[in-house]
């Protein structure tokens, strides 16, 4: 703008006002400060002309909306975008958000349904809603004396106070209704026609329920720290421990049912103790002690990650069998599985590397590799092994 305003300026004190003590009616040679005052107004008028938004200009494609967006969110005022890009400030708005949006939908919204949730009356939403966190906090007992010599981290555990049944049971209701409002909230919002209102709404319900769970894992964060002393050992980092323990303590804060009616460090004492059971080779012994008969209250959702421990086992018994099963074939046919499938500590060779070694050609090692298999898997059957590597 003050660009704008030096403008007319430049018409008033230029090179037209009149230098003080010649007459008037004549008509001075223009000095070098005229010419240059001169060509910083052209200067300005081209740069103005260039900074003009173009009418003509066709719909932004989906890059541009991106920079729209990104720059909009390091505070660039709508107006100025709207310059930039050619627009109305209407348009950067809407541009703006449609990626809200549109990130809205990538984000993900995981919680735990209840029939409470779908029509709430609003007694229910408002015992939900009103207390806060810190109101409900507050009911508890207060912050344990911290045990001396600890570390800082450990010392700032004991500021945050233990949770009762009720403020649990409290929060992981408040924590999973309000992702549940903000999911339905936002399965109704079009990105072609969404409304800053809506979007405000949903990213602020979000806020609130995130806040929640983190009140809830710093109340367990102690609970953590109890179940990594039992595993620490010469071989184990204890803190280390605490981040594994920690991570599993986040998933199960996302996993557990509050109606179910367990208390929730009973869940998480399971989850943090059979994720040390397999991430801790001499701690897999262990396992039975803490096998109650009744891990499906537990289990809110299947744990799919491999255990490789037990995937190392059975590859060796698989192999054991094998080898065993190696002596009803021929040499040739020994060698040939033995060398494509690196049994016994030999390196896998290639049909073309064996019919070297063996004098035939490549096809006629894919047939005797064949027969072999087929081989195997009748012995297999009719002892009723498992074969299916083969």
């Amino acid at each position: 703008m003050a660009i704008l305003k030096a403008i007319p300026d430049l018409g008033k004190n230029g090179p037209s006002r009149q230098p003080a003590g010649r007459r008037r009616g004549a008509n001075p040679r223009p000095g070098p400060r005229d010419a240059q005052a001169s060509a910083l107004a052209a200067d300005l008028g081209h740069g103005l002309v260039a900074l003009a938004p173009s009418p003509g200009r066709g719909p932004l494609d989906e890059s541009a909306k991106a920079r729209i967006f990104r720059l909009h969110r390091q505070s660039v005022s709508l107006e100025v975008l709207a310059v930039q890009f050619g627009v109305t400030p209407a348009r950067v708005r809407r541009v703006v958000n449609e990626m809200r949006a549109q990130r809205l939908r990538e984000t993900k919204i995981e919680f735990i349904p209840n029939p409470d949730f779908e029509a709430p009356s609003r007694e229910f939403e408002a015992e939900i809603l009103a207390a806060g966190a810190a109101a409900v906090a507050s009911k508890g007992p207060g912050p344990d004396r911290a045990p001396e010599g600890l570390p800082p981290y450990l010392v700032s555990l004991y500021d945050v106070p233990l949770l009762t049944r009720e403020q649990e049971m409290h929060l992981f209701r408040k924590m999973n209704f309000l992702k549940y409002r903000a999911w339905h909230l936002r399965e109704r919002i079009d990105p072609a026609r969404a409304k800053t209102a809506d979007l405000d709404e949903v990213e602020g319900l979000l806020e609130e329920a995130l806040a929640v769970k983190n009140q809830i894992i710093r109340a367990n964060l102690r609970l953590v720290v109890s179940i990594a002393k039992r595993y620490l050992g010469p071989s184990n980092n204890f803190f280390e421990l605490i981040s594994d323990g920690n991570m599993s303590l986040i998933r199960a804060v996302e996993k557990f049912d509050y109606a179910r009616g367990n208390k929730f460090s009973t869940y998480a004492t399971w989850a943090v103790v059979r994720n040390f059971s397999r991430s801790i080779p001499e701690e897999k012994s262990r396992r039975d002690r803490f096998v109650t008969g009744h891990e499906e209250m537990f289990d809110s959702a299947p744990d799919h990650r491999p255990d490789e421990h037990e995937i190392e086992t059975a590859q060796g018994r698989m192999q054991a069998v094998v080898k065993s099963l190696l002596n009803r074939l021929d040499e040739r046919e020994q060698k040939i599985i033995t060398s494509r499938f690196g049994l016994g500590g030999t390196s896998e060779q290639t049909l073309e590397q064996l019919g070297h070694d063996l004098g035939i050609t490549k096809e006629r090692v894919r047939q005797l590799e064949a027969r072999a298999q087929d081989k195997l898997r009748r012995i297999a059957s009719q002892e009723k092994l498992d074969l299916s590597v083969l």
